[in-house]
């Protein structure tokens, strides 16, 4: 009788929803230099691409300066040193003098500089990434995930969203669809800069999605599919749809493809050991408070 009770107890504990488990598409990637390195270069040129087109706007410069000091920072300038000392020196002294030539109003000088440090970039990259890991599916599909990462960051911020846009528990699984369902709702941007910057970001990770859909033909139909999803996506961002339809656009639609179709590994957020850990406690707990009112009967 005892061992049926707990039983009992432990099945109404998971299904009461005492417990709450993330699906496995939590989306908590494992870090990963390479991807984090790939994205950091598209991530740059997107912002000194911004500055280029704002020349002697200082509101916008001082904006996509403090962008580009998130992307590059001094302890990437020591990691480059390790391996290219050359390159250590001139892309950080590139990204200074695109930032001061657009501040002064030179808007030849700035084009040259902006040319000049994507080649310092393109060269970068074999430089700071290993061949296996830059001809690599996988890792190129996760730089493609922190890239967008940065656009949801960045349109949560420039609609005002009171919460994060990459927090997925926000996200109503319903959706607002935009045709064949509920009506999409669009919402206010309070921060224009912010807007422009997470689309930006988010065509620059459809970019590197079309280029590393080139290169795994072998994939074309799930190709086709994230595809299309980036192009929703895009739409969505540019009708300026709120926060849920864009988190359901990432995270019910690109994301799941991206992982499946370019083995991209999940962190889960709630690891099954932890999981039976803290059903066992709660059920000691229910067990014991049962025992107690027997007890005093």
């Amino acid at each position: 009788m005892n061992k049926m009770l707990i039983a009992i107890l432990l099945v109404g504990i998971i299904s009461s929803g005492l417990i709450y488990i993330h699906p496995v598409y939590a989306h908590n990637f494992g870090g990963d230099e390479s991807a984090s390195f790939l994205a950091k270069v598209s991530e740059i040129k997107t912002e000194v691409g911004f500055i280029s087109k704002h020349v002697s706007d200082l509101k916008a410069i001082d904006y996509y300066s403090s962008a580009l000091g998130e992307y590059w920072n001094a302890n990437d300038t020591k990691e480059m040193g390790e391996r290219n000392t050359l390159l250590q020196k001139e892309i950080p002294a590139t990204i200074n003098s695109t930032i001061n030539n657009a501040r002064a109003g030179n808007q030849s000088a700035v084009n040259s500089d902006v040319s000049q440090l994507n080649g310092y970039l393109d060269e970068a990259i074999p430089v700071r990434i290993d061949k296996d890991k830059l001809n690599n599916s996988t890792v190129q599909a996760l730089a493609v995930t922190f890239v967008l990462k940065e656009a949801l960051e960045k349109y949560g911020d420039a609609i005002n969203s009171t919460v994060s846009l990459n927090d997925m528990s926000h996200t109503s699984m319903g959706g607002n669809m935009s045709s064949g369902g509920m009506q999409q709702m669009s919402v206010p941007i309070v921060d224009q800069l912010k807007y422009e910057n997470s689309m930006g970001l988010a065509l620059a990770a459809q970019q590197m999605f079309n280029d590393l859909a080139a290169k795994n033909p072998a994939q074309s139909t799930s190709n086709e599919k994230i595809s299309a999803e980036f192009t929703k996506l895009l739409q969505d961002l540019n009708n300026k749809a709120d926060g849920n339809t864009i988190m359901t656009d990432m995270y019910m639609q690109i994301h799941p493809n991206l992982i499946s179709a370019y083995n991209i590994q999940v962190v889960p957020e709630f690891p099954m050991p932890a999981l039976l850990v803290i059903i066992s406690i709660v059920g000691v707990i229910m067990i014991t408070r049962f025992r107690s009112i027997n007890l005093r009967q």
